[in-house]
């Protein structure tokens, strides 16, 4: 990994991998109300599943955090236990890649490394754009914007080689090259 590939600490505290996973797990538990609406808990699991594995192939790492969530909520659903019952767990830092897990995600990613892809442009305008509608109003992007980049860079960088999510490694070299374009765009 090159030094502009790790990360560090989230740049904005209180904003990091924990927080992003905790708003995946919120907006996933609005999906599964949604797929519940007049559906038995089997055609609910199937729906959260391919939506799931729809979104497995995003290369926005929030995409990546709400696949995961969907893919655990699908699994509760289907052994009948509640949805989510056990999301104190989902993307704690104790259970953290070990660094051996994180390089060998990393070796698989770039051995068959498509260098067309690596420019990131596209990945980072569709993830400056999620954070302008997010942000709301022209006050809190003017003043918003900047920081918010930073963070979803890091997210990025924090999550392309993380065995955890369920990417392929086109989607996770995708992510590596958006997070670097953000990272460029912010100016670090």
């Amino acid at each position: 990994m090159t030094a502009d590939d790790t990360p560090g600490p989230c740049p904005s505290p209180g904003h990091g991998l924990s927080t992003a996973a905790a708003a995946a797990l919120l907006a996933a538990a609005d999906h599964v109300e949604q797929a519940s609406s007049g559906a038995s808990p089997r055609e609910t699991a199937t729906r959260l599943s391919l939506h799931a594995e729809d979104l497995a192939h995003s290369p926005v790492a929030r995409d990546q955090l709400l696949s995961r969530a969907l893919e655990l909520a699908a699994g509760d659903l289907s052994e009948g236990r509640r949805p989510l019952a056990h999301w104190p767990l989902f993307f704690a830092e104790e259970l953290s890649p070990s660094l051996e897990a994180r390089e060998d995600v990393r070796a698989w990613v770039l051995a068959g490394a498509d260098p067309m892809l690596a420019d990131g442009e596209a990945v980072a305008e569709a993830v400056e754009a999620r954070a302008v509608r997010e942000l709301g109003d022209a006050f809190e992007t003017a003043r918003g914007l900047t920081r918010r980049l930073r963070v979803e860079a890091w997210l990025q960088l924090a999550l392309w080689d993380d065995p955890r999510i369920p990417a392929n490694a086109e989607t996770r070299f995708l992510m590596r090259a958006g997070g670097r374009r953000l990272m460029a765009r912010v100016g670090d």
